[in-house]
């Protein structure tokens, strides 16, 4: 528990957090209305990220909390030696729609909720129902209101894998009063790199509490087998010898830029089909898939819909849109296997800084990227040391990305130092857990 003298003060910064919150919720609710009304996305979770009430909650487990899709595939390795170190349950909690999803696919026999939004109230509702053992936080997760209700209740915080990029870092100084108090309660933080170390240090987390032991990316990347790609193929309708370009993880256009599969593909669909390619698109969100068929027929494609059972004909024009969650290794996989290319979004005008790009990599494809890989700095170095990656230009040339279509041996060599990369940076897991295991012994 808070000590006594510290009491008064902790009350003081939940009351200014509550007054944030409470100012805050015009602008929550014009947000919500637009997802609603403009985007015809549903409110999923809203009561109980709202509200923290929700369905009963066995207490004394471990919270673990990714807030979305890239961070829920982090806990695959984690959760099991979680349970292991703290000899406990983990109670598994997300944030968006994608990422609870994923959750119910992947943990189906563990207890798994939506983290309620980081206002006082339902965040005290909240632990109140869980009665957490302890929290683990994935990624950058910085929530005042919640790490100042663990600080009261004497709930340890851990928080792994974390990064801090230039942006978020001076967002957080101009908030240092506040924030550096709670960083200095962490129990434990450990940094992806060296730099987003070093600026959690600057933001108050004690040096003693602080470590750098890698990024888990490349550790959470499993290759799919021959077996599962060559079964996906045949249900999509994908033929063995047809090299494939891949779209992979893309995300819509940033402050009016260019959808990122419109980045990707130009004008030049018609070009792709007249070299005997064919072209996926697997975007990150599959509810885009509606659109991205729209792109599809604008560039005088036929657009084949997984999510609705499409699958190619074997006419000459058709694109695969694998609006599905789940596929992306397969595909991968087979995309490798035929010698393909893989475009590796949220690279390409999106503002996402970048999505995994090890996951191609490990499957040993030909990896490209755009000029926006921020939040991969490690996973960069890893390739480009290695001469594993080629990268599309901000302007946007295409000449590189096309020059690879008729360069096989080009392509085998980029595949092959992609996959000794990722191989070069697995381990970072096991160095995590040796400083779990040594921060929570008794």
């Amino acid at each position: 528990m808070t000590p006594p003298g510290d009491a008064a003060d902790w009350r003081l910064r939940q009351q200014f957090l509550a007054l944030l919150a409470l100012a805050a919720l015009p602008l929550a609710a014009l947000v919500a209305a637009h997802r609603v009304l403009v985007r015809r996305k549903p409110l999923v979770g809203a009561g109980e990220k709202l509200t923290g009430h929700g369905p009963r909650l066995t207490p004394g487990q471990v919270l673990v909390h990714g807030v979305s899709l890239g961070e829920v595939a982090l806990m695959r390795p984690l959760v099991p030696r979680l349970e292991a170190a703290f000899t406990a349950r983990c109670l598994l909690t997300t944030t968006t729609d994608t990422g609870r999803r994923a959750l119910d696919e992947q943990f189906p026999s563990h207890q798994r909720a939506f983290l309620p939004f980081d206002a006082p109230w339902a965040v005290r509702r909240f632990l109140a129902r869980a009665r957490p053992r302890a929290v683990v936080l994935l990624e950058l997760e910085i929530w005042p209101a919640l790490l100042c209700a663990c600080r009261e209740r004497g709930i340890p915080v851990l928080l792994l894998n974390a990064r801090i990029n230039e942006g978020s870092f001076r967002g957080y100084q101009t908030l240092r009063p506040l924030i550096r108090p709670l960083l200095r309660g962490l129990t434990l933080a450990l940094a992806q790199n060296p730099l987003w170390g070093a600026r959690l240090a600057a933001l108050g987390v004690p040096r003693d509490r602080l470590g750098v032991p890698g990024s888990l990316k490349a550790d959470i990347v499993r290759p799919a087998s021959a077996d599962d790609a060559a079964a996906l193929a045949a249900r999509f309708g994908l033929r063995p010898g047809q090299p494939v370009l891949l779209i992979a993880s893309t995300s819509a256009g940033a402050a009016g830029a260019a959808d990122e599969e419109v980045t990707a593909l130009g004008h030049h669909l018609a070009w792709w089909h007249g070299q005997g390619w064919r072209v996926a698109i697997c975007p990150r969100h599959p509810e885009r898939g509606g659109d991205i068929a729209a792109l599809v027929e604008r560039l005088d494609g036929v657009p084949r819909r997984t999510s609705r059972g499409d699958m190619l004909t074997g006419l000459v024009n058709e694109v695969l849109v694998v609006d599905e969650i789940g596929r992306l290794a397969a595909l991968y996989a087979w995309t490798a296997a035929t010698a393909g290319i893989a475009v590796v979004g949220g690279s390409l005008g999106s503002g996402r800084r970048g999505q995994n790009m090890l996951e191609a990599a490990a499957a040993g494809c030909c990896t490209v990227v755009g000029w926006d890989t921020r939040n991969f700095p490690d996973a960069m170095a890893l390739l480009r040391e290695a001469g594993g990656v080629d990268e599309i230009a901000i302007d946007g040339d295409l000449t590189r990305l096309m020059s690879l279509a008729g360069d096989a041996t080009r392509r085998a060599t980029l595949g092959a130092r992609a996959q000794a990369a990722w191989r070069a940076g697995q381990g970072a897991v096991e160095r995590t857990m040796r400083r779990v295991r040594a921060a929570c012994a008794p």
